[in-house]
């Protein structure tokens, strides 16, 4: 896991100040070139993390013996071994690392390599010979990669904040603001800043030195595979070998690895297949007693504890909640998230790889598993949704209007009243209800804070207008969206302390199967979510994980924002009443709203506060 950055300009650019901006991203190495081809100059920078092959032969920007190729890479390829003895390298090789037999791969095959690769990566490659720079990235975004192009120039790095030392000037993209507050992050290749743009997972792009054009190419999409497993039990027995080995690629290290361990289903699996590594540690955010009450969910902390006992894991805890929830830490996770997302889980992966780094430099996580299993609320929604259409008319009608009507932030059953509202609140929307179902917060409430800009539903109608099914539209939806925001954050929060984060269920081909079950096996028509996964680990995990209750990884967010003055010192509700974007007076009903436990609108809030430390970080400094 590296950082890393580069321009190809029409003029001379001193960057070495790009290292700076990104050196939490390698804290280990750094070095940077410049070349000078086609009367343009091609700038490649690199800051290292040393994870394989820890000496200097490491060091990057890598060339080929006959500089004819020049890489910067950010990433792990688990297959490198087996593909340098399949292409003959063997002993020519210099060093220990991926990043060499990349760099051969592609100064001997070009982009055709890239569907052999498996593991997480952006690279950015000159080809000399050919006058061309690719910029490419991995199948599902694991790896983060973007690039700006201005009068014929371009711009790419592994963050944001390596932009304005590249010579790109910023600006905020008020356009898609309205969609941020929705979604809670930038949707699809959108960031907060014009002009810049993530490169789509599972694609490259092409820069032409001769012509200046670019040209993007897509070289995987997450679809159904057509072939189908014959029987519930291959399917089972298929997704366990499928994840045992997913994280057996993802233990080649030379650094001490450890787990991000919640005691839920997910990352306990993948606990299950280390439970005999006496050498991994695992690290678990924990809530106090008195934030899960007022959260009205269960306790990962208590599982992964009781979890570790019976098993024997090395697990460290960490307290999150009330008390550690302030405006340096949120700053600092902002900061360090680069992207703007405001999703409460980011803090609880911030002080865990702050405090693990010391013992771990490679962590696995359980993301994704959701998305490929149905284990959302938003997919359960959609099947009762699906239940609901069959009723009549008129007591569909009077049944959405009570739902609608529910007040999720008082009395018993707060968890479940968050969703099931949904359901009454949604009902107008069409097919785009089923995406509407799998955002985070209200959506009218939402997009209320803010004044004009792109209509939000955009982003979520084009995957549901013509859909024959809706778990396949919100699978598509989910992946490409809010999948690809949950692997940014997590990136970010580990590079931040220097640490890397592996995702064992995003290993494509577990992927690639996973998609090409059918529904029933993932969710089961009685609400059985992720039904397949829990009965892979059937016999495996206790039955206190497989049936517990799933509690959501990230801060109370609903009860740091029930205490007022906690709320007016993190919102600022002056800040945004000079700009003329914001509905100050929709703001200010939304916190009265959630303090009176009317609604729980403590996602829109948290955006707010974010949103605010961000523009002040960086768009007032620049």
């Amino acid at each position: 896991m590296c950082g890393l950055y580069g321009s190809v300009s029409q003029s001379d650019r001193q960057i070495e100040s790009g290292v700076s901006s990104l050196g939490h991203r390698g804290p280990d190495d750094s070095g940077d070139e410049s070349i000078r081809d086609r009367d343009r100059f091609i700038r490649l920078g690199h800051t290292r993390l040393s994870i394989l092959d820890l000496s200097e032969r490491g060091h990057q920007p890598m060339r080929t013996s006959d500089d004819a190729h020049h890489i910067v890479y950010n990433g792990e390829i688990y297959n490198f071994g087996r593909l340098a003895g399949s292409m003959g390298f063997g002993e020519s090789l210099r060093s220990g690392t991926d990043t060499e037999v990349l760099l051969r791969l592609f100064s001997q095959m070009g982009p055709s390599c890239i569907p052999l690769l498996e593991g997480d990566f952006a690279f950015a490659c000159f080809a000399q010979t050919e006058g061309k720079l690719y910029l490419v990235r991995d199948r599902l975004g694991v790896k983060p990669l973007y690039y700006a192009l201005h009068d014929g120039d371009l711009y790419f790095g592994s963050e944001l904040k390596v932009f304005p030392e590249l010579g790109f000037e910023i600006s905020e993209n008020t356009d898609d603001l309205r969609s941020y507050f929705v979604f809670k992050y930038f949707p699809e290749d959108s960031t907060p800043y014009a002009g810049i743009r993530r490169l789509p997972p599972g694609s490259y792009l092409e820069y032409d030195l001769s012509s200046g054009s670019v040209s993007m190419h897509t070289y995987w999409r997450p679809d159904h595979s057509a072939i189908r497993v014959a029987s519930y039990d291959d399917a089972v027995a298929g997704l366990r070998a499928h994840l045992r080995d997913a994280v057996e690629d993802r233990l080649i290290a030379d650094v001490p690895i450890g787990t991000f361990l919640s005691g839920g289903l997910d990352s306990s699996a993948i606990a299950y297949f280390l439970r005999e590594r006496g050498d991994v540690e695992h690290h678990c955010a924990r809530k106090s007693q008195t934030d899960l009450k007022r959260e009205g969910t269960s306790s990962d902390g208590y599982f992964a504890e009781r979890l570790s006992q019976d098993w024997g894991l090395r697990t460290h805890f960490y307290d999150i909640g009330f008390d550690q929830t302030d405006e340096r830490l949120i700053a600092e996770s902002v900061y360090y998230g680069d992207d703007l997302i405001a999703d409460g889980s980011q803090i609880p992966s911030y002080l865990i790889t702050k405090n693990a780094a010391s013992v771990s430099k490679v962590l696995l996580s359980g993301m994704g598993a959701d998305e490929l299993f149905l284990g959302y609320g938003g997919h359960l929604l959609t099947l009762l949704s699906r239940y609901m259409d069959r009723l009549p008319a008129s007591v569909r009608k009077l049944l959405t209007a009570r739902l609608a009507t529910l007040q999720p932030g008082k009395g018993r059953a707060k968890g479940y009243k968050r969703f099931l509202v949904k359901l009454g609140r949604y009902e107008t929307y069409g097919n785009s209800k089923y995406g509407l179902y799998s955002i985070v917060g209200d959506y009218e409430r939402s997009r209320s804070v803010v004044n004009g800009g792109n209509n939000p539903l955009q982003y979520i109608t084009p995957y549901f207008e013509n859909a024959d099914d809706p778990f396949e539209a919100l699978t598509q939806f989910e992946i490409k969206n809010f999948l690809v925001k949950n692997l940014n954050y997590l990136d970010r929060m580990c590079m931040a302390n220097g640490v890397e984060g592996r995702v064992p269920f995003m290993d494509h081909r577990l992927v690639e199967f996973a998609l090409s079950l059918p529904v029933e096996y993932k969710l089961s028509s009685f609400g059985n979510s992720k039904r397949i996964l829990k009965d892979a680990m059937k016999g495996l995990l206790p039955d206190y994980i497989l049936n517990r209750r799933k509690a959501g990884f990230g801060m109370p967010l609903r009860s740091v924002f029930s205490d007022r003055q906690k709320l007016d010192d993190l919102l600022q509700i002056d800040y945004f009443g000079g700009m003329p974007h914001f509905n100050t007076d929709n703001i200010i009903a939304l916190a009265d709203e959630h303090i009176a436990g009317v609604n729980d609108n403590s996602s829109i809030l948290y955006s707010l506060v974010s949103y605010r430390i961000w523009r002040q970080r960086w768009i007032e400094t620049h």
